[in-house]
């Protein structure tokens, strides 16, 4: 379940994005991959996306909450949060790249968005190398594996 603090800490949150701040750091904790289809166009995709993330929601093993958080269709854009159990904020997001789609996930900050003012100790402790085990990996597999499209993906 997704806490009040953490609803409305996450927008400023994946705005800041403190834990990509660091290069080297930033890898231990996010995933890119290059995503196309020879079934359907990008734009389906960005909507067979959006549709699949209830779907998601009800099959994660690790019992994370899945939000659309921002679709704009001019720009070929889907935002999408994770709370995880403890209300950890991933945030994936997906651009089409021409026929292709970048799909980009990754951890947030360092603390959970259930501890009142984390956004700002986030901020903080930027600096703070973490493993997120592949959990951005996984759940880029999970929503791909659960689309209805085929989908191709190559990591970046």
């Amino acid at each position: 379940m997704v806490c009040i603090t953490s609803v409305l800490q996450a927008p400023i949150q994946s705005f800041l994005r403190p834990s990509m701040w660091v290069p080297g750091c930033k890898k231990l904790h996010s995933h890119t991959e290059m995503w196309r289809s020879d079934s359907v166009g990008s734009d389906a995709l960005l909507k067979d996306i959006i549709d699949t993330v209830p779907e998601l929601t009800s099959n994660d093993s690790t019992k994370s909450t899945y939000v659309v958080n921002k679709v704009d269709e001019e720009r070929g854009y889907v935002r999408i949060f994770a709370f995880t159990r403890a209300n950890w904020l991933d945030v994936m997001e997906f651009t089409l790249r021409g026929n292709k789609l970048q799909a980009h996930s990754f951890s947030s900050g360092f603390l959970p968005l259930s501890i009142p003012l984390a956004v700002i100790l986030n901020c903080v402790l930027f600096w703070i190398p973490f493993y997120d085990k592949r959990f951005n990996r996984s759940r880029l597999d999970a929503l791909r594996e659960a689309m209805t499209a085929d989908v191709i993906s190559q990591d970046m």
